[in-house]
């Protein structure tokens, strides 16, 4: 999976971080480490801001408290950080279905 980058956008994350390096596979797991990372810290700082980009980039909100109600504290960033991937991937998924298939959504009459 390509690195997305409205999630390095949304949750900060500096791209000089991620290595240097074509291995996808490898530039995945480091970027998945570091929003584990920038998501604890926004739990211990700003918790506002957290569900604001949950709810920005459309982390389905009711998935979101039942999957954190079954999950140890210490699992807490880990378990959002796979929740934000699950709906990337849902997202490139339905691209794939509906774009380039007459996505013209011009009104004019």
């Amino acid at each position: 999976m390509e690195v997305p980058k409205d999630i390095i956008e949304s949750f900060e994350i500096d791209e000089q971080l991620l290595p240097s390096t074509t291995n996808e596979e490898e530039k995945f797991r480091a970027f998945r480490n570091l929003l584990i990372r920038r998501i604890e810290e926004l739990a211990e700082k700003d918790m506002d801001k957290l569900f604001w980009i949950l709810y920005r980039i459309d982390v389905n909100e009711k998935t979101l408290r039942e999957t954190l109600q079954q999950t140890p504290p210490d699992q807490f960033a880990l378990t959002i950080a796979d929740l934000i991937i699950q709906r990337q991937l849902k997202k490139i998924e339905t691209r794939k279905l509906f774009g380039g298939k007459g996505d013209d959504w011009s009104f004019d009459v």
